[in-house]
């Protein structure tokens, strides 16, 4: 009597244990962590123009995009695919990443780092606080805005 309590416990146990990994693995293939999403589309975007695949890196932009320099979408591809061949090497490195998410709209605000190594040996060091706003379209998120934040002292 005491071993088939054990046995209808430990068989309860495996069950529970099995349906939470059930549970667990279907949360993360139909409600994936969108926090997940959005670093993942920044740093698909920062490797790809590191590697001046603008075609690519264009992608995770919508077509409204603007940005406080004024650039749109258009502007943006033609600006980097007629500059990309003067640069030999492009790092950028990103830190201090706070994502807000409300629905589908996510805005990002991230300090970044851009170090650019040109053809002719010149190297340049940019530095910034960004405010990158995104929107989910067609289940990706895209960057539609970019503006550097203003420098504030305590």
């Amino acid at each position: 009597m005491r071993k088939k309590k054990t046995k209808r416990k430990l068989k309860f146990l495996v069950f529970l244990i099995i349906f939470c990994g059930i549970v667990s693995g279907i949360k993360f293939l139909f409600f994936p962590d969108e926090n997940a999403k959005i670093r993942k589309t920044i740093s698909l975007a920062i490797s790809e123009l590191e590697k001046k695949q603008i075609n690519s890196f264009i992608r995770h932009f919508t077509i409204d995009y603007r940005d406080c320099f004024d650039n749109t979408y258009g502007t943006l591809y033609i600006f980097l695919r007629n500059n990309i061949n003067m640069v030999r090497t492009i790092n950028i490195n990103v830190s201090q990443v706070k994502i807000e998410i409300k629905k589908s709209d996510a805005v990002v605000k991230f300090f970044a780092t851009a170090y650019i190594r040109t053809n002719d040996n010149e190297y340049y060091k940019e530095a910034g606080r960004f405010i990158l706003k995104m929107r989910k379209e067609d289940f990706k998120w895209r960057i539609y805005r970019l503006d550097e934040m203003e420098y504030e002292f305590d």
